[in-house]
C-alpha cells in the first residue's frame, strides 16, 4: 500500500534498490508506526497509528537508532542506546565543488565537518561536534540546524556555503552519535536487526554493513529453522554476535579518533594524510590504519543458507 509522500522514503539510492527488488512480493505500508505488539500462542497482534490492527507470525524491528519496535517490545531507550557525547548532521547540498565520488574533510579543535557525493548534482554535507548542553526535540528540525548553525559559526572553508544551503535541503537527520548494545536481540516471536540492534554509531563505517548483514542471517536462519523461530533467532545471535562486537569496537575507536582535540592534532593528521600516498613504503604505513577496519569487515563468514 503506497501513501503520499513515500517517495520522500525512497529518496536514497540504498532504499529505492531493495524496495524495488522486493515491491511486488512485499506489502509496504508508508507514513505509519507500530504503537503497541501483544504476543499469543500463535503470533502477534499489532496496532497501528494509522492502519488497521494486524496479526502476524513474527515481527521484525527494522526501524533504526530510536527503534519504536524495541522501545514496545525490550524496554525505554536509555537501556541500550549509548551516547557517545557528539552530535552528527547529514544533509543533501548542491554539489557546488564539482566533486566525483569523492569525499573532502575539513578539521578544526573538536569539530568535523565532511562533503562526498556520488551524484553529479548533489552531495552530502556532515557536521560532527561535541553535543549541546541542551538537547532539542526529535522533532524540532529549526532547534536542531539553529544549534548547528551556531556550532559552526565561522569555522571557516565552506561552512557557511553549506550551512546556507542546509534550509532549503529537502533532507535533514540530527542525531546523537550513539551506539546501540543489547545482549539480547529477540524476545518471543518479535526480533530486532540492524542499528534497532547493535548500531556501531554513524562513524564506523560500517551500519549499512551490519544491517543488510544482518538481514542475510536471521532471513537465513529462518529459513532453515523451518518455523521454529526461538531456534532461528537463536542461530542469529550466535551467528553474529562476534562480528557485532568488532564493529560496536570500531565505532567506539572511531568516534574517539576523528575528532581532533587541538590544532597540533590536527596538523599532524593532515600532514600525515597528504605524505602516505607519497612514501615509497606507504602500504606498510597504511597497514595498521587499515587493520581494525579489515577485521570488522571480514569477522563474518557468510553460510550459504
Amino acid at each position: 500500500m503506497r501513501a503520499p509522500g513515500d517517495d520522500e522514503v525512497m529518496r536514497g539510492d540504498l532504499a529505492r534498490l531493495l524496495y524495488d527488488a522486493t515491491r511486488d512480493s512485499c506489502e509496504y505500508l508508508f507514513g505509519d508506526t507500530i504503537t503497541s505488539l501483544h504476543e499469543g500462542p500463535d503470533g502477534v497482534d499489532v496496532t497501528f497509528r494509522h492502519a488497521p490492527p494486524r496479526r502476524f507470525d513474527l515481527v521484525i524491528g527494522a526501524d533504526g537508532l530510536h527503534s519504536t519496535v524495541r522501545r514496545v517490545a525490550f524496554g525505554p531507550e536509555e537501556r541500550y542506546v549509548h551516547p557517545l557525547g557528539m552530535h552528527a548532521a547529514v544533509f543533501t547540498v548542491p554539489n557546488h565543488l564539482g566533486l566525483d565520488h569523492w569525499e573532502l574533510l575539513y578539521p578544526t579543535p573538536g569539530k568535523v565537518v565532511n562533503v562526498y557525493a556520488t551524484r553529479p548534482d548533489t552531495a552530502k554535507a556532515q557536521f560532527v561536534f561535541p553535543s549541546p548542553a541542551v538537547l532539542p526535540d526529535r522533532s524540532d528540525r529549526a532547534a536542531q540546524q539553529r544549534i548547528l548553525t551556531e556550532a559552526f559559526a565561522g569555522v571557516g572553508w565552506e561552512s557557511d556555503t553549506l550551512l546556507r544551503a542546509m534550509p532549503h535541503s529537502p533532507d535533514f537527520y540530527f542525531t546523537p552519535v550513539s551506539q546501540v548494545r543489547m545482549d539480547h536481540w529477540s524476545t518471543g516471536r518479535t526480533a530486532l536487526i540492524g542499528d534497532a540492534a547493535y548500531s556501531p554509531s554513524p562513524l564506523s563505517g560500517q551500519g549499512t554493513s551490519l544491517a543488510l548483514v544482518g538481514a542475510y542471517v536471521l532471513a537465513g536462519e529462518l529459513s532453515a529453522a523451518a518455523g521454529d523461530h526461538r531456534a532461528a533467532y537463536a542461530g542469529y545471535r550466535e551467528a553474529m554476535r562476534e562480528y557485532v562486537d568488532v564493529n560496536v569496537t570500531l565505532g567506539a575507536s572511531n568516534a574517539a579518533q576523528m575528532v581532533a582535540g587541538s590544532p597540533m592534532q590536527i596538523k599532524m593528521q593532515t600532514t600525515m594524510m597528504r605524505l602516505v600516498n607519497r612514501l615509497p613504503w606507504k602500504d606498510l604505513a597504511m597497514r595498521p590504519i587499515m587493520k581494525p577496519l579489515n577485521e570488522a569487515a571480514n569477522a563474518l563468514t557468510l553460510a550459504a543458507y
